[in-house]
């Protein structure tokens, strides 16, 4: 499947290569040449958004113009073309060993682990409270809305926020970036296993703002962050 999602927004998933395992939060390394230069390869990295029991990897890619892996899967990928990727990579995993409740924080593609992690915990029978607080700029920019919402009526403990950035005169739903809308949505902050991925200057900013205001323990917060 290879599909556009939203506004500069593309999903794409991959057949699962057999004896591939990873745990959910993990990343992959894709190899993508440049359109102009096929032999001119160069890495870059995706978290897997679909869950360990899935069958297929699931990924989503922001789309950055002039961008190398952009360029690649808006305008060269199509359904049967070869990839190469190494992987899994990384350590963006949920601390299951805390029965603290899970707050997710992202914006665009940075929600991508999340999809992973918060599918698998709750297919594997978690009962914990989870808030996933997914940030984007504007109402084209949105995807995946009704797949967590229908999420949310399957399992009570979860719980979805979608703000809008620079939202619409018509836009009836939370306005602002997510570090602002966070307090107003999430009362027992300082209590929580929080999780914030997203561009560098926002996982700075917020991490900041949690740790100081929102009494967040450094234990207990993780982060991973996105060029």
């Amino acid at each position: 499947m290879h599909r556009k999602i939203a506004e500069g927004v593309f999903e794409f998933s991959l057949k699962k290569p057999e004896g591939f395992f990873f745990k959910a939060g993990q990343f992959v390394m894709f190899r993508f040449p440049l359109i102009e230069k096929p032999t001119d390869i160069q890495p870059r990295a995706f978290s897997i958004a679909s869950a360990p029991e899935e069958e297929e990897l699931l990924f989503v890619a922001k789309i950055k113009e002039g961008g190398r892996a952009g360029r690649w899967i808006s305008e060269a990928m199509h359904e049967g073309s070869d990839v190469t990727f190494q992987g899994p990579l990384g350590n963006f995993l949920l601390d299951e060993k805390t029965e603290k409740p899970y707050l997710f924080i992202a914006t665009c593609s940075g929600v991508a682990p999340f999809r992973s992690q918060i599918v698998h915990a709750l297919k594997a029978g978690d009962r914990r409270k989870m808030d996933l607080v997914f940030g984007v700029h504007a109402e084209e920019n949105m995807f995946w809305r009704k797949e967590f919402d229908a999420l949310a009526r399957e399992y009570p403990n979860l719980s979805v926020f979608v703000p809008l950035s620079q939202p619409s005169a018509a836009w009836k739903g939370l306005a602002g970036h997510v570090q602002d809308v966070v307090p107003q949505v999430i009362k027992d902050s300082a209590q929580r296993s929080v999780y914030i991925c997203g561009n560098p200057e926002m996982v700075k900013e917020v991490k900041g703002i949690a740790l100081e205001k929102w009494n967040i323990k450094p234990s207990d917060f993780h982060s991973e962050d996105y060029v």
